[in-house]
């Protein structure tokens, strides 16, 4: 019953000056793992940045630039994904843990694997948390689905899911 009433005070406390507020940036970048799920499911390594403007103390618009390599695999050539993003971020304070949704459109390009190089439209969704190491720097663990819902240019019509956890660390300004 403590535990029930704990969590109900903090989901319904404001959120506080911790995070990414009004007026204020975050730049942090990191490595992490990428899954595809096309055709066979194929793992890799996967960088990242994302810039934050705080818009008020629970949302910030986001900016983010992420790319996967997928290493040959049997008869399977090597493929490199590289997504644009723009979107908005959504965070709650909670000392110094502050768990965020991601939402977010992003332009593809993706190349190798065994075919034609193609651009993609489609859509982003994430969950992570940032750790506030201090009130400049943070620590976070992302987790995202990117959906290439719309083929733009080349290559064939397939739309492809990719699915990356990184870790980040971040300064805010």
């Amino acid at each position: 019953m403590r535990f029930g009433l704990a969590i109900l005070l903090v989901l319904l406390l404001p959120a506080s000056a911790l995070a990414v507020g009004q007026g204020e940036a975050e730049l942090s970048g990191g490595f992490g793992l990428a899954v595809t799920l096309q055709g066979e499911n194929r793992a890799g390594a996967q960088a990242e940045m994302r810039l934050l403007r705080g818009l008020s103390d629970s949302w910030a618009a986001r900016l983010g630039l992420q790319t996967a390599w997928y290493p040959a695999d049997g008869g399977t050539p090597s493929a490199h994904v590289t997504t644009q993003a723009v979107g908005l971020t959504w965070a709650a304070d909670m000392l110094n843990l502050v768990p965020f949704a991601d939402l977010g459109i992003i332009v593809a390009d993706i190349r190798g694997g065994g075919v034609a190089a193609r651009q993609s439209l489609g859509g982003q969704l994430g969950v992570g948390a940032d750790y506030l190491l201090s009130r400049h720097f943070t620590v976070s663990l992302l987790a995202r689905v990117d959906y290439f819902a719309f083929r733009l240019a080349g290559g064939h019509a397939t739309r492809p899911t990719q699915l990356t956890l990184a870790l980040d660390l971040g300064r805010t300004f």
